[in-house]
């Protein structure tokens, strides 16, 4: 052979004995980074879980995972896809992740309430442009994203009723104010305060959009 494997060299003190529990016989702990120490119970997952235990194991309470669920893009989803939607996002552990899906679609799918327990979402939009301009942009169905269903009522340069995926309708009016256009939304069939942030942010995110589109 062209080359000897070299021996170990013993040290001169690796023949004596080593105390239990000396620090050279323990390994250090390497902490893992990743999803939450979560408790994983031995149970199928189910939607009625404790408020404390949901709570203790994910960090959030069942409301706000329901608002951000219902504010994402897998608010229409099934069950499956928002458990790995929760897992992939926000590294929830996969038995906690199917128990907050089967929650969401529990609350999501429940019999519709009757009309008057329902509010009304009212808000007042300014957008730095015409009337005729302004109703152009909010005429197209692409402005609504994948919720919008389609137009109920059509008045020019004056009011838009639309009606959206989730069973709810909204009716703008619009009117000139000082060069501007204000816009009134009355959003209605709102079943809870939920829903109510999430369709106030949703009008929000596009009056902000489309003043950005006519200040350019």
């Amino acid at each position: 052979m062209l080359f000897r494997k070299k021996k170990q060299e013993n040290g001169i003190f690796d023949d004596l004995p080593v105390m239990q529990g000396h620090p050279s016989t323990q390994r250090e702990e390497v902490k893992k980074r990743g999803r939450r120490a979560m408790q994983i119970p031995t149970v199928a997952a189910t939607s009625d879980v404790s408020a404390d235990q949901l709570l203790a194991n994910t960090g959030k309470r069942r409301e706000e995972w329901l608002e951000l669920i219902f504010a994402g893009d897998s608010r229409e989803a099934k069950q499956r896809e928002v458990s790995l939607w929760l897992q992939t996002n926000y590294r929830v552990q996969k038995w906690w992740a199917n128990s907050i899906s089967l929650s969401y679609l529990q609350w999501r799918d429940a019999p519709k309430t009757n009309s008057a327990s329902k509010s009304v979402l009212r808000l007042a939009l300014s957008i730095p442009t015409t009337l005729s301009l302004t109703f152009s942009i909010f005429r197209s169905e692409s402005l609504y994203g994948e919720s919008f269903k389609r137009f109920l009522k059509l008045a020019q340069d004056e009011k838009l009723t639309i009606s959206f995926s989730d069973e709810t309708r909204a009716t703008l009016n619009f009117r000139a104010h000082d060069n501007e256009c204000e816009i009134l939304i009355e959003h209605e069939f709102i079943e809870n305060p939920i829903m109510e942030k999430a369709r106030t942010k949703y009008w929000n995110e596009i009056a902000a959009k489309v003043s950005a589109q006519v200040s350019r």
